[in-house]
């Protein structure tokens, strides 16, 4: 509309304006004849002032399809720019929106992460307290091992002392009956000397009787 009045106010300005014109009017609206040749020229004149136009309307038509043009070239790039803005806050948007979830996430991990440590703690301080009980089970069970054996072994020497007990037991009641019998050997082998000791004394006085008797036979 506004290339449309803009050409409209030229093509006046230009019938109006021109002095050709202007005289050509001014003869027709007096009445006066014109020469062929003054209007051949102010035909002429006319005709080029057509072309003008018409190339004027052409060069503004021109102008107004290239301002359309960059009208649109505007409105595209300006569509672009908020397009480009609108996709650069969502992807601010989105950005932050993931950053908070990074973080959240990174939160969540950190927590996880402390729990796991803490049960981890919890698991080391109970697999230390199980090595520490299964050492004390074993340095009992050693131990046990060791009264064991030492009961054992004062077993098997107190057994050996009450069999030696018994040996020595057997041997000295042995040796009460050799010692009884011998002394009953003795008795007896006293009792035996002493009947041969009177036996004796009795041949020796029997003898010496003899004699004596003998002799005072004798005599």
């Amino acid at each position: 509309v506004v290339g449309a009045g803009f050409a409209n106010q030229t093509e006046v300005k230009a019938e109006v304006d021109h002095p050709s014109t202007t005289a050509a009017r001014n003869d027709v609206l007096s009445g006066l004849s014109v020469p062929g040749s003054l209007w051949q020229r102010q035909r002429e004149e006319i005709d080029k002032l057509k072309s003008e136009k018409e190339e004027l309307k052409a060069g503004l038509e021109e102008l107004k399809a290239g301002l359309q043009e960059k009208e649109r070239d505007l409105e595209e790039l300006r569509d672009a720019e908020l397009k480009r803005l609108n996709e650069e806050r969502h992807e601010e948007a989105e950005q932050k929106e993931k950053e908070a979830e990074r973080k959240a996430l990174e939160d969540k991990l950190a927590d996880k992460q402390e729990h796991l440590n803490g049960a981890l703690r919890y698991i080391n301080e109970k697999e230390a307290e199980r090595k520490e009980k299964e050492a004390e089970q074993k340095k009992l069970k050693e131990e046990k091992q060791i009264s064991d054996a030492s009961r054992q072994g004062l077993r098997r020497d107190l057994d050996a002392s009450r069999e030696a007990k018994k040996q020595v037991e057997k041997d000295l009641a042995n040796l009460t009956a050799e010692l009884d019998k011998v002394k009953e050997e003795k008795q007896i082998s006293d009792a035996s000397r002493q009947g041969l000791r009177r036996d004796l004394d009795a041949s020796r006085e029997a003898k010496k009787q003899v004699e004596k008797d003998l002799a005072n036979l004798t005599a």
